[in-house]
């Protein structure tokens, strides 16, 4: 038997998922995700291991947290830029506490909406009364669709990634994301057929969709008001990297609690997001 031609995707947390997906629908290949936190923990062991792939999908978000020589060892390569959407969850933002990732009761995940009013010397009581539909509007929330979805094709486009048909049919009836930066794996499945087509091959029509590993981490909560707006089910429940579910009460309280526990003004957002935080602390 010929010895299978092996494909490599490297991102971030969507590698795993897009390598399934990829992986479903062709048979003649075998496909490897491989999540860059996974890579950076065993650098030598899997740059040893990259002259075994003949294509490398990366994403280009990733690309300089590789060592140049590694990524080299694979000629064929094709950019894939990460699936990040707004839209159902404009309030998170990630934060850091003295330049390392702070880890909050939703993971990485964190609220605009929280750290602008702690920031502002508020309590939680006080903090709770900014969770509503008008005030949302003031922060731009409500206004995302159509410049997040112009983005996102155009991002797409650019490496050859045509999502405009699809875009439209994910989000008919229901979200398509648990996070801003985590799509359901129907997502996946659908940037996958594009890239299996671009290199020049007919995606195998075998109705198998990989299951959705970003469902078992942290899902940020649709606030019912965005919900409502966009035409999807929304509440104010958050997923832990458990399946107990976290109210916003818990989640507001136990905020504090950690932006408490660090020493004081050591706690910002990141340069990403710190718009998003400015956007919303001129409104409170």
């Amino acid at each position: 038997m010929p010895v299978m031609e092996k494909w490599l995707v490297i991102s971030a947390c969507q590698a795993v998922g897009l390598g399934n997906c990829i992986q479903s629908l062709v048979s003649d290949v075998m496909v490897t995700g491989l999540d860059i936190a996974l890579f950076n923990s065993e650098p030598k062991r899997f740059g040893k291991e990259m002259g075994n792939y003949s294509k490398l999908f990366l994403n280009p978000g990733v690309a300089h947290l590789l060592p140049r020589g590694e990524i080299d060892k694979i000629a064929d390569r094709v950019a894939v830029p990460a699936v990040f959407f707004r839209p159902y969850h404009p309030d998170l933002v990630y934060l850091e506490c003295d330049g390392k990732v702070l880890r909050g009761p939703q993971g990485d995940y964190h609220s605009a909406i929280v750290y602008g009013c702690f920031s502002k010397g508020m309590g939680v009581s006080d903090t709770l009364h900014y969770f509503n539909g008008s005030f949302y509007e003031r922060c731009g929330y409500m206004s995302l669709w159509v410049p997040e979805r112009e983005r996102l094709i155009a991002e797409m486009a650019a490496s050859g990634i045509d999502i405009a048909d699809s875009l439209r049919r994910w989000g008919r009836n229901r979200a398509f994301m648990h996070s801003s930066n985590h799509p359901h794996i129907h997502v996946l499945h659908d940037v996958a057929k594009e890239l299996v087509h671009m290199q020049g091959r007919t995606p195998i029509a075998g109705g198998i969709i990989p299951h959705d590993n970003l469902q078992l981490a942290e899902c940020f909560a649709i606030y019912p008001e965005i919900g409502e707006a966009l035409g999807v089910e929304g509440s104010y429940i958050f997923k832990g990297d458990s399946y107990r579910p976290v109210d916003l009460v818990e989640f507001v309280t136990k905020s504090f609690q950690i932006y408490n526990s660090c020493p004081q003004g050591t706690v910002v957002p990141y340069a990403h997001y710190k718009e998003y935080v400015d956007a919303v602390s001129r409104h409170l």
